[in-house]
Order: C-alpha cells, then structure tokens, then sequence
C-alpha cells in the first residue's frame, strides 16, 4: 500500500469512526424507528447482506453480533465504510440501513456469554488484572 494511499485509508477510518461517535441528535434530525420485517428483506434479498454476514449475521466473513454500533453509528459505517473489505454504500437510504440494523438487533446471539465459558473468564480477567497493575 503507498503511503498516499494509507493516509487516505487513514483519514477515511477516522472521518468514520468521528461520525459514529458523535451524539444521536448530531447525526440525524430524526430517531429513524426501523421495521425488522423490511430489514430482513433488505438483509437477504435486496442487499444481499448475508453473502459477507451469513445468514444468521454471525456466521459470515465478519460478525454483525453482538451489534458494536449505534443505529446512528451502523447507518454511518455502512454508508462511508472506510475499510478495504467493506465497500460504502452511500446510496443506501438510512431508513432501509435503520430496518436492516433493528432486524440484525432481533437475531438471537449464538455465541455465550464470556463469563459462562470459565477458560475465556479466566482470560479476560487475568487481562485486566494485568492493565489495573500497569503491565
């Protein structure tokens, strides 16, 4: 990758990441309610969603749950996606990209929880008592 080209990557993952933090009222004029019916049309019919997600948004090249982003946030990345692997869509109405985002909400997570598993438990709390003393 040329330098020019990381610095445009670069800048294009910041603009992203800026717009999906700012507040709900920043982004938006509206609370957009989504429909999970229409989302799930969206999802594997029309935008064809589950080709990179799988169906179930868990199983796919990149897991969709559990959902890291704010509705506002998940209208925002999809349409400026700065990551090679994930194309933008800025053409994408933020209604449709709302009733896809409440659909994904409705699918049940597969995975457990990481207090239930002990090992990953033990992991992740070993990590953190690690961070707390400074290491």
């Amino acid at each position: 990758m040329s330098e020019r080209h990381a610095t445009i990557t670069a800048r294009a993952a910041l603009a992203a990441l800026a717009a999906c933090a700012l507040p709900a009222a920043a982004q938006a004029p509206g609370e957009l309610v989504g429909d999970p019916v229409r989302g799930e049309r969206y999802f594997t019919t029309e935008y064809k969603c589950y080709a990179c997600h799988g169906f179930d948004a868990q199983t796919g090249e990149r897991r969709l749950l559990p959902m890291r982003y704010t509705q506002e946030g998940f209208i925002t990345f999809v349409q400026r996606s700065p990551l090679p692997q994930m194309p933008a869509f800025p053409d994408m109405p933020a209604q449709a990209l709302a009733d896809v985002y409440v659909y994904i909400q409705s699918i049940p997570v597969d995975a457990p929880e990481v207090d239930e598993v002990p090992l990953l438990k033990e992991i992740r709390d070993a990590k953190l008592a690690a961070f707390d003393a400074g290491e």
